[in-house]
């Protein structure tokens, strides 16, 4: 418009000045009008929403397993981009997906950073729970005469599923006319807890069986073969799985 309003001025004072009188047409050019003042369409300004799929997953040692950050979304629809750390890597990953490979026990933190063709950013973490399956496989004598017992213990840990324990006992008396032999068996859990007992258990076989919902601690559990009279071979079989 300050363009339109020079002009005119102009205009009018060359008239003035001509002394003439008539009809005159003007043609007047707003320049500002002709530019073109459309701007590109701005983010709303809204933070990216970071997702780790699978969330705190359990696997076993050596196992390979696939993180994804595809349930990350952005509400103004903008480009991400995502950075895994990893703990114990000092390295950074790009991508949406990626595969890691745990070989020991334990448990691992996972970070996730998504950030948006603006510049804004949003940070998630997960924890890899990493076990393994216990087997153990025990033989041995207990005896009357010397009171003797034996005691086996059984590492139970975070993210157990179900423990087994199978025996097999064989009377080792010399003389058939010996008493006859008899053990007590029992489980005490990590606190010291008696979880199951039984006494008077003469030759034979057995399983115990618990899971998760049976068992309070986690820990080193204890099974005990205890004498009774006689002399009693026993063979364990233990199985703790993940």
């Amino acid at each position: 418009m300050k363009k339109i309003t020079f002009l005119l001025i102009i205009l009018l004072f060359a008239v003035a000045a001509s002394g003439g009188y008539g009809y005159y047409t003007f043609v007047l050019s707003d320049d500002d009008d002709d530019e073109d003042t459309s701007e590109p369409l701005a983010s709303s300004g809204n933070a990216p929403v970071a997702k780790i799929n699978p969330s705190n997953p359990k696997i076993q040692i050596n196992e390979t397993i696939s993180f994804s950050a595809s349930d990350s979304s952005d509400e103004d629809g903008d480009d991400l981009s995502f950075i895994w750390i990893f703990e114990g890597d000092s390295k950074e990953y790009e991508g949406a997906t990626i595969d890691r490979n745990y070989p020991d026990k334990g448990e691992y933190q996972v970070i996730l950073k998504v950030t948006d063709s603006t510049g804004l950013s949003d940070e998630v973490e997960t924890e890899v729970l990493v076990v393994e399956d216990y087997h153990d496989e025990q033989s041995g004598n207990v005896n009357g005469n010397d009171n003797s017992e034996e005691m086996i213990e059984i590492p139970v840990e975070t993210g157990f599923l179900t423990l087994k324990i199978e025996y097999d006992l064989e009377s080792a008396n010399v003389n058939p006319f010996d008493e006859s032999s008899q053990v007590t068996l029992r489980l005490t859990d990590a606190d010291d807890v008696v979880v199951d007992e039984e006494s008077g258990v003469e030759a034979g076989s057995g399983t115990w069986s618990y899971s998760t919902d049976d068992l309070s601690s986690t820990g080193n559990y204890i099974f005990t073969i205890e004498s009774e009279s006689g002399s009693m071979d026993f063979d364990i079989i233990i199985d703790v799985t993940y």
